[in-house]
């Protein structure tokens, strides 16, 4: 595949959208409206509001309220959530099972920067995304300096 149909950041926004989101993820927008880096997505404005559809009643076991989340983006095809009350990060970490019959839910970031800068710019990558050394995305963090 070509590298810029895998891999890329769009521009941000112009102006700040109305979107009942969590306001680290409206922030983001305005600097990027999406970013693909290798295997973990942060969604753009165009995709996001469909992508609340994925936590509906009885799609995804989260701890809390459907409501209390927020569908960011995804690590391979395992949705990525927001915790609404308190900005945190969260994923399906189980790589071997499908996201909607994992039991595994868990904590990865305490907000979408630091879940950007380990996951998707970092040595986190390998960890979160299960793919080999030989991954282009991982290949290009490392010609980059951002991983050992």
């Amino acid at each position: 595949m070509e590298w810029s149909i895998c891999n890329s950041i769009d521009e941000g926004l112009s102006r700040r959208p109305e979107l009942d989101a969590p306001e680290e993820y409206v922030d983001f927008l305005t600097a990027a409206d999406g970013a693909i880096m290798g295997s973990v997505v942060i969604l753009g404005r165009r995709f996001v509001e469909r992508a609340q559809g994925l936590i509906s009643p009885g799609m995804v076991e989260v701890p809390e309220e459907p409501n209390g989340w927020f569908v960011v983006g995804k690590i391979n095809e395992n949705p990525v959530l927001i915790n609404r009350q308190d900005g945190s990060v969260w994923t399906y970490p189980d790589l071997r099972s499908s996201w909607w019959a994992s039991r595994d839910f868990e904590k990865v970031a305490d907000g979408l920067a630091e879940f950007v800068m380990k996951y998707g710019l970092g040595p986190g990558y390998l960890r979160v995304t299960g793919v080999p050394e030989s991954d282009e995305w991982w290949q290009i963090l490392r010609s980059l300096g951002y991983v050992e």
